[in-house]
């Protein structure tokens, strides 16, 4: 039976300047080589994923903490809201006055009319170097919400959420160091290693996750074998059964070697 590998992809598999160690395409291939199953498990949505992934060995993709969901390239779960719906909650958004962006699967939107925070233009800057910025206009029908990343303080948010579900369009936060990651509720990195699982009749307890933050420990915390990066804060290390080096000193290679997933790997 294989095991199944879930691997966050920023701090984990690219290390905090944003590179992907030289270590980690052989590490991968010797675990695909041992019939363990890789999979990413990241935040970003379907128009954010790097392209330098295609070098990994990759089964599949747990995107959008758990709103989409592919296999061997079959779509198992995609979860966005129709336009004329994502409009709803843009209107809700503007009169919350709650910063905010949308994360979709055909780009990262930008709200003309919505309040400002500095954080946004971070978020701006790196979707126009990656060409995936846009901002709303009327009519575009690929403005899908999947999920959002928002500003501010908890009360706000939350009463921002709140008004969401009495529309019947429940999302929950999940706290970040620059903010709230917004995903459907009942949505998360967790929840994706669960559905692959029953998918492949895979227990549980054959399954690896590798992360970084916060975002991470509802799969780091689900699975037998959790693996804390060396960069990973220190309440997330100390909530995971074993710890890595970072990943510039290659650990990821050093911990599929360290938890007998590899034999041996070249780097």
């Amino acid at each position: 039976m294989p095991k199944l590998l879930f691997f966050d992809l920023d701090g984990t598999l690219f290390d905090d300047h944003g590179q992907l160690p030289a270590s980690v395409p052989p590490a991968l291939r010797a675990a695909r080589e041992r019939d363990c199953l890789l999979f990413l498990n990241t935040g970003r949505t379907l128009c954010n994923l790097d392209p330098r992934l295609k070098i990994l060995p990759l089964d599949g993709v747990v995107m959008g903490c758990g709103a989409r969901i592919v296999l061997h390239h079959r779509t198992l779960r995609a979860l966005e809201l129709s336009a004329a719906d994502t409009l709803r909650l843009r209107d809700l958004v503007l009169a919350s006055g709650v910063p905010l962006v949308w994360e979709c699967d055909t780009a990262m939107y930008f709200d003309p009319q919505g309040a400002f925070h500095p954080n946004i233009a971070h978020f701006r800057s790196f979707a126009e170097r990656n060409r995936i910025a846009r901002e709303i206009v009327p009519g575009d029908p690929d403005f899908r919400a999947v999920k959002m990343f928002a500003f501010g303080g908890e009360a706000p948010v939350n009463a921002l959420l709140s008004s969401f579900a009495a529309l019947g369009f429940p999302f929950q936060p999940i706290p970040r160091s620059e903010g709230w990651e917004i995903v459907p509720a009942g949505c998360s990195k967790a929840g994706g290693i669960d559905l692959l699982c029953r998918e492949l009749s895979v227990p549980l307890s054959d399954c690896y996750a590798f992360g970084d933050s916060d975002n991470d420990l509802s799969m780091l915390t689900h699975v037998p074998h959790g693996v804390a990066m060396g960069n990973a804060p220190e309440h997330v290390r100390r909530l995971c059964a074993h710890i890595a080096p970072r990943p510039e000193e290659d650990g990821i290679a050093r911990a599929l070697l360290d938890l007998g997933l590899i034999d041996s790997v070249s780097f």
